[in-house]
Formats: structure tokens, C-alpha cells, sequence
């Protein structure tokens, strides 16, 4: 039913779309200055002393680096960076840098229809700026906004669970998660939770790809794309050129068989067997496999060899194996729906891709967002039914995409379901860029020489603490973890009777502040009989706090009662307040 109710809301979404399509050429910038992001590229982009192939190399550059765009020559982009403190000016492809939406000084010409069609679609207006562009570039797009029902914040939180999203241990270190479990203190390292080399990513890296708005460009565009196979525009022809800098680019062997396929014949036959697109199973196997193969793609597991998995089903590690190992014991299991077990190429990539469409496409998670971020329930829950861990995989994937995919395809009728959720922040969450550690962890807190409950723990932020009666300050201490963190919040705190709430801060090297509290309790000191508002002196204004509280108008605390009791008959009431007033006049010389 599930499945219906989409195919009916997304075909209404394409025929809404068709009536505002309209042909026109993508507009081209000329003489205006922009800035650009390098994407798309496997090793580096060859900067050029003048715009052809065959001109002198001035300069390299790799992905995400910024560039300013001078102008225009053919297929080239003259720009001008900085490497280190060297200006490089030169010619680069064009295939290969993005425009940034922000640096475009004149916005997009108004279209009303699409500014209607936006609104329909329930797209917040912080989306509408990169899809303007993107609309006026490629007119024949269609864009449908998923509302996921679902808050942002929740889906943050859930993400965040440890494990569910990993990040290589050589990145940076903004980009490593210091929450619990994350971090041996041992031994001074980062938890590997998938073998040595991949570690929890940090909430700010997990926010930056889990917001859609980060990626509504050219270079990524394509993790919003529909996955389904569709035999009118998917080609052997396109497949190749995914595969061409990789392992796959030619043909195979089957070990047991001996019959030879080429790789984009046999992704072809994946794609007709699964009803996935052809390129996103090339994608996928290229993302989990590298240029250069690994062990499952070559058969070659220690212990397992002979089994192939080119799309790394179940291999994660767990169990005292490596990932391999048991990626290689689930190829070798038997199940004949998925061609299992997998004893060769031609196997593991037509059975693998049954696997991914029955467990994923099926399921709703029909884009490579959804399959990395399982926020769409097509009837197995949230969150929990995610293909890949590494957090930057679906954005590497619609990269290697945008790579491979021909103009011609970039000017037809694409569908691209976008996710959206409630209670947002206003502006996409940034990607953090800082080499320095999350660490902003506390080793001690100290209150005096009072004891903390509970006992400290650098993972409880929460503390209390009793003083002895009467206690005017204390001094409260604190450690950090890190050496170049800081904390504040401490120091000679002052006290008042009652509860004294302490807010300790500690920021680590990269800007992160996580805040514990304790809170000091320091009992109520005694009062004076009759001194109820303890203002050291007996007056009408504790005949009247008296009054009040007889009325529920006020609460007194213990050593207010206590001081209110003047007629010693263990209660307080209005005889209470009537013996003040008679002290106060001089009608009786004492309480």
C-alpha cells in the first residue's frame, strides 16, 4: 500500500513538473567574476598555462578546493587560487569545477510557474535558492520534496548513535567523534568500528551530510536521484564510462565457469534482474571496491577464498573478524533468491543487486541519501536499515556519477526526491574544516574537599553536592582532558542558602563546548524566632509572610517555619502572626 500511495504522489509530482518544462539552454556566465569548487575528479585537475589539453601544466588540484573563476574558454575555466602563498592563474575543464549558487551575482530570472511548484511541493524557502539554479540550468529536472515527518533534531540524535556513521581515521580531526565510546583514554586513540582505520564520526560532520541543502549542486545533485532501472536512457555505453579509471573498465574470467563477460555487459544483466539503475550499481561497486579491487572483489579472503562480494553485503566486522571475512562467509552462504553463494564475478554482482533492490529500493530507500540515512520507514523502522557507515559514502557516489554521466543525460527529465524535516536551522549546517581534536572532555571536578554525587565521570554532566551550614563559598576546580582545551566556570563561587547551580564549560581545540553542571546545596541557615523573612530584625513584615503562607499565598522553607512557630505549639497559623504583632507594638516584651 505503502508503495502505491508513492508511485501515485511522485507521478503527480512529474505531471505538476511537465507544465512548466520548457526548452532553453543552460545560461552561461561572461565577464563576471565567480567562485567554484573542484569536484568530480579521481586523482587531481591539471591547471593549464592556456586552455587546451595539450598546454603546459601550471598547477594541480583535488576535490573540494575553491577556486576564482575569471572567465571562459570553450570547455575551460580560466581561474586563479592560491597554493600556499603562490597566486596560480590558468585554465581548467569545466567539467570538472561547480559554480557556487552563492557567488551567482545575478539570481535566476523569476519563473513563476516553478516558484509555484516549489510552494506546493512544501520546499522551505532555505532550499529555494540552489533549486532556482539548478531549475534555470537544467529546466528539465524535476524536483519532488520528500517531507519525512520526521524533527530534525530527532533524526540528528539517531544518527549520532555510535556506529552508525564512520569516518577514516586519517581525516581531520574535527571530523572524529570524542562521545562515549568513541575514544580509548588508554591508550590515547580513536575506537576502530570497522578494523583500525574507520572511527565514529563527529555530530557536526554527521549534520553537515545528513542536511540536504548541502548538496543541492551539480557536483551531488545525484544522491537525491531515482534509482529504478529505466531501459530507455541507461546504456552499456554510460557504464563503461564509470568503470573506465577502475579494476572493472574491462573483462572477466569466472574462476569456476571459465566464461568471459566484460564488467558493463554484466551490470547491464544486473540492472535488468534487480530494477536498479545500472549506473548506481557500477557507482556502488566502484565506492565499495576502489580503482583497484580489494579481497572480496578478487576472491581472495584469507580462509574464504574462491567467494566474491563486489557490493560488501554484510561486511563489517564483528565477532573477532574483519569486515572482508565476513563479507566473504555471507558470499558463501546459500540462498538461491540471491544467486548465493557467490562463487564468482558474473554472481556476486547480479545476485548482490537483487540484494540491494529487494532490501533497499523496495524498501523506499530508492535514492543513495535514503540508502545511507534511513529516515524514510518503508516497513522495517527508522534509522537502523542503512546500507553504508561511511558517512561521506553518498556523496562520493553521486560524485562518481556526475563523472561518468554523459551531457545528454544531464539534459533529460531527471527525478531528484529531496528530503525535508521539521524544526530545521535556518542555514545548512556547515562542514567542519578544523585539524584540531573535539576533545572537550573534563577529567576531574572538584568542589572543596566535599565529596561529588555521583561519583565523577567524564560522561556525566550532571553533579551535586551538600555544604556544611552556614558556608559562604567554596572553590570549585576543574580539569580538562586535552591539554590545549580550556574551562570556565570555576573558581571562588559564592553561596546562598538553598540550591547554587555551577555551570563548568570546556572547550576543546576546535571550538566545541560541552557544559557540566553541579549543583551545591548549602542547607538554610537558622533564623531568630520570629524572624521569618530573615532580614535580622522582627517586624510587621513577618506578621504578614505569616499571613501569607497561612493563606497558600507563599511557602515557607524549615528554618523559616521553625522561626514562624513563636507560640511553640508545633503548627504555624494566624496565632503565630497575631504574637508578632503584639511584640512589635510592645504589648509583650519577648517571643
Amino acid at each position: 500500500m505503502k508503495t502505491s500511495v508513492r508511485m501515485r504522489t511522485v507521478a503527480a509530482a512529474i505531471a505538476a513538473a511537465m507544465l512548466f518544462l520548457i526548452v532553453c539552454a543552460p545560461s552561461i556566465f561572461a565577464g563576471e567574476t565567480k567562485t567554484g569548487t573542484v569536484y568530480g575528479i579521481y586523482t587531481y585537475l591539471n591547471v593549464r598555462s592556456s586552455p587546451s589539453t595539450s598546454a603546459s601544466v601550471v598547477g594541480k588540484l583535488y576535490n573540494d578546493a575553491k577556486v576564482t573563476i575569471l572567465g571562459s574558454s570553450g570547455n575551460f575555466y580560466k581561474i586563479t587560487y592560491k597554493s600556499g602563498s603562490t597566486k596560480i592563474t590558468g585554465y581548467a575543464s569545466k567539467d570538472y569545477i561547480m559554480i557556487d549558487p552563492a557567488s551567482n551575482p545575478k539570481p535566476p530570472a523569476e519563473d513563476k510557474d516553478f516558484e509555484a511548484y516549489l510552494t506546493e511541493q512544501g520546499f522551505p524557502e532555505s532550499y529555494k535558492p540552489a533549486l532556482r539554479l539548478l531549475h534555470e540550468q537544467h529546466p528539465k529536472w524535476i524536483f519532488v520534496a520528500q517531507d519525512t515527518g520526521l524533527k530534525w533534531s530527532d533524526v540528528l540524535k539517531n544518527e549520532k548513535v555510535l556506529g552508525k556513521n564512520l569516518v577514516g581515521i586519517s581525516n581531520l580531526e574535527s571530523w572524529k567523534s570524542m562521545e562515549k565510546g568513541a575514544y580509548n583514554f588508554n591508550t590515547d586513540s580513536y575506537v576502530g568500528l570497522d578494523g583500525s582505520s574507520w572511527v565514529a564520526a563527529s555530530e557536526k560532520l554527521i549534520a553537515y551530510y545528513l542536511d540536504p541543502r548541502n548538496f543541492l549542486n551539480d557536483a551531488t545533485i545525484l544522491m537525491f536521484e531515482n534509482l529504478s532501472y529505466n531501459k530507455n536512457v541507461q546504456t552499456e555505453a554510460n557504464v563503461k564510462t564509470i568503470l573506465k579509471n577502475s579494476f572493472m573498465k574491462g573483462s572477466y574470467t569466472t574462476p569456476d565457469t571459465k566464461k568471459t563477460y566484460t564488467y558493463s555487459s554484466t551490470f547491464m544483466a544486473a540492472a535488468k534482474a534487480s530494477g536498479v539503475s545500472p549506473y548506481h550499481l557500477a557507482s556502488r561497486a566502484l565506492q565499495e571496491q576502489g580503482i583497484n579491487g580489494t579481497s572480496l572483489s578478487s576472491g581472495t579472503v584469507t580462509g574464504h577464498k574462491g567467494y566474491f562480494n563486489f557490493f560488501n553485503i554484510q561486511a563489517f566486522a564483528s565477532s573477532g573478524r574483519t569486515a572482508a571475512e565476513n563479507g566473504a562467509r555471507y558470499a558463501a552462504t546459500t540462498n538461491a533468491t540471491f544467486s548465493l553463494p557467490w562463487t564468482n564475478q558474473y554472481k556476486s554482482i547480479v545476485g548482490g543487486s537483487v540484494w540491494i533492490g529487494t532490501g533497499y529500493i523496495d524498501k523506499l530507500q530508492d535514492t543513495l541519501y535514503l540508502q545511507k540515512f534511513d529516515v524514510v520507514d518503508g516497513g522495517n523502522g527508522l534509522y537502523n536499515h542503512q546500507y553504508m557507515t561511511n558517512v561521506q559514502a553518498a556523496e562520493s557516489e553521486a560524485r562518481i556519477m556526475k563523472n561518468a554521466y554523459p551531457s545528454v543525460l544531464f539534459n533529460s527529465a531527471l527525478e531528484f526526491k529531496i528530503p525535508v524535516y521539521t524544526d530545521m536551522p535556518e542555514k545548512a549546517c556547515a562542514k567542519p574544516t578544523s585539524d584540531l581534536s573535539n576533545n572537550n572532555l573534563l577529567d576531574s571536578i572538584t568542589v572543596g574537599s566535599l565529596t561529588l554525587s555521583p561519583k565523577f565521570n567524564r560522561y556525566t554532566y550532571n553533579y551535586e553536592v551538600e555544604v556544611p551550614k552556614g558556608t559562604a563559598s567554596v572553590t570549585v576546580k576543574a580539569a580538562a582532558n586535552h591539554s590545549k582545551a580550556t574551562v570556565s566556570g570555576t573558581g571562588k563561587i559564592a553561596l546562598e542558602p538553598g540550591d547554587n547551580v555551577v555551570k563548568i564549560t570546556c572547550k576543546s581545540p576546535s571550538g566545541l563546548t560541552r557544559t557540566y553542571k553541579v549543583t551545591i546545596v548549602r542547607p538554610a541557615d537558622d533564623l531568630a524566632k520570629g524572624d521569618v523573612t530573615g532580614d535580622k530584625t522582627i517586624n510587621i513584615n513577618d506578621a504578614l509572610t505569616i499571613v501569607r503562607y497561612v493563606n497558600g499565598l507563599s511557602k515557607l522553607n524549615a528554618a523559616q517555619l521553625k522561626a514562624a512557630d513563636v507560640t511553640g505549639d508545633g503548627d504555624v497559623n494566624i496565632n503565630d502572626s497575631l504574637t508578632i504583632v503584639r511584640y512589635v507594638n510592645g504589648l509583650i516584651k519577648k517571643l
